[in-house]
């Protein structure tokens, strides 16, 4: 058995904690081989002083620190083996350096499979429109709802749609992957990491010539639908829990080797 604590960094945001949640279940449910303690510098009973010293001189056989390294991490590289993963082009190492996406990746840099989970409620119970984040000065008017989904990506309705993604960004690709579990169709620029979560195939391409109107009419109708249908089953089987389990497995392999 071996001990292992995940520390999700106070820069991680709630769109990303949501996703290493989900990771987090697929590898207590897949391998029996982990005590896995995850610790979100964000939770309030994690804030005392208390806890954080406790965990800090916590030996445990791995750790793997999500997002940007607090100043006590020096401590635990002391005393444990530690694993770093960044999210958006970061390069400053904590740990064995680990990504979410190959799209980018150096030499080097393990690539671990994020892992989205669908939610149990039915579209038509839930939220209808065009969703966006925080960016609709571009969303031209028209009969449907046009849905500001900053702040609001953790809540449980289901949706129906499509979201216009923003930067064509690993944090971005996470928040289309989460949104397509829940039932929305994604416009994007052509993106690389999208293309891992989504298929190549599996979002509405935009570029400066696209007519944005004409877009939207076809994610929040049918093809749309479909759209989002075949993107979730690509995301299910390239993302699944199986995979996301393997990837973390054989990077850690690496790291107990060392």
């Amino acid at each position: 058995m071996h001990t292992c604590n995940w520390y999700i960094s106070a820069s991680v945001s709630d769109v990303l904690a949501e996703v290493i949640k989900h990771m987090a279940d697929a590898l207590r449910t897949h391998s029996k081989n982990i005590d896995l303690t995850v610790i979100n510098a964000k939770d309030s009973g994690y804030k005392s002083g208390f806890e954080q010293v406790k965990n800090i001189f916590a030996s445990k056989e791995i750790w793997h620190l999500f997002g940007e390294a607090p100043l006590w991490w020096r401590i635990v590289r002391i005393h444990s083996r530690t694993v770093h993963t960044l999210l958006d082009g970061g390069k400053k190492w904590g740990g064995y350096p680990s990504r979410f996406f190959t799209e980018g990746a150096m030499n080097g840099e393990a690539v671990i499979f994020p892992v989205f989970d669908a939610i149990s409620s039915r579209s038509e119970d839930g939220i209808k429109g065009v969703f966006t984040n925080g960016i609709r000065s571009n969303i031209p008017e028209g009969d449907y709802d046009i849905v500001d989904i900053a702040g609001k990506i953790l809540r449980p309705e289901a949706l129906s749609g499509i979201y216009i993604a923003g930067e064509a960004t690993p944090r971005e690709a996470m928040r289309a992957g989460l949104l397509t579990m829940r039932g929305a169709a994604v416009a994007s620029r052509k993106s690389g990491y999208l293309d891992e979560i989504l298929g190549p195939d599996g979002y509405f391409m935009l570029n400066d010539d696209t007519d944005l109107a004409r877009v939207i009419r076809l994610g929040i109708g049918e093809r749309g639908r479909h759209m989002a249908m075949a993107a979730r089953h690509f995301l299910k089987s390239r993302r699944s829990h199986e995979r996301c389990t393997d990837s973390i497995i054989t990077l850690y392999r690496k790291v107990i080797a060392q």
